[in-house]
């Protein structure tokens, strides 16, 4: 699980950094994703939300992966010893938003193009970089779609905090 799990990081964050504990160089950092972590850091840093980004950037995303479970089965092929297994997790990609645009709508429509990003990212590579077999694609029991959600933004102090989620099944596949 936690090879799938870093796997799954570096394709949306890049690189891992040993020290920070958090992949700082995202493919995606032009659609929004500053830093990607496999667990919420003790601190919240603002100007990670930003990491890599042009300045004047006026939206970034801290995004944490989790995987809230998983379920492995057996496929038998050619007798009791040859055979496959499955196990298939069930990702959430935990997006935090910050934003300093004038108006919470434009908040708002920059979570929509990440969202779009996001998407399409995956899209480009079912293995999500090898770190899988496919993911958000179709498995038994119906767990074949990529899910968003998205939290009403909230405006404070001049800055707007905003939440995407995005859920998949990843399936990993070994010979067992």
């Amino acid at each position: 699980m936690q090879s799938v799990l870093d796997g799954i990081c570096r394709y949306f964050g890049g690189a891992y950094d040993e020290q920070t504990r958090s992949y700082r160089s995202s493919p995606l950092s032009q659609s929004g994703v500053g830093i990607v972590r496999r667990a919420f850091g003790k601190q919240d840093d603002h100007s990670e939300y930003l990491l890599g980004m042009a300045p004047g950037t006026r939206t970034g995303c801290h995004m944490v992966v989790f995987i809230a479970q998983s379920s492995e089965r057996r496929i038998a092929l050619g007798g009791e010893h040859s055979g496959q297994k499955q196990t298939v997790y069930d990702v959430t990609l935990n997006c935090f938003l910050r934003s300093s645009t004038a108006f919470a709508e434009d908040a708002q429509d920059d979570g929509f193009a990440l969202r779009d990003a996001l998407v399409e990212h995956m899209h480009g590579d079912r293995t999500l970089g090898g770190a899988v077999y496919q993911a958000g694609e179709y498995v038994e029991n119906g767990l074949g779609s990529i899910d968003c959600r998205f939290a009403q933004p909230e405006t404070k102090a001049q800055l707007t905090k905003g939440f995407l989620e995005v859920r998949f099944a990843a399936i990993e596949i070994f010979n067992a």
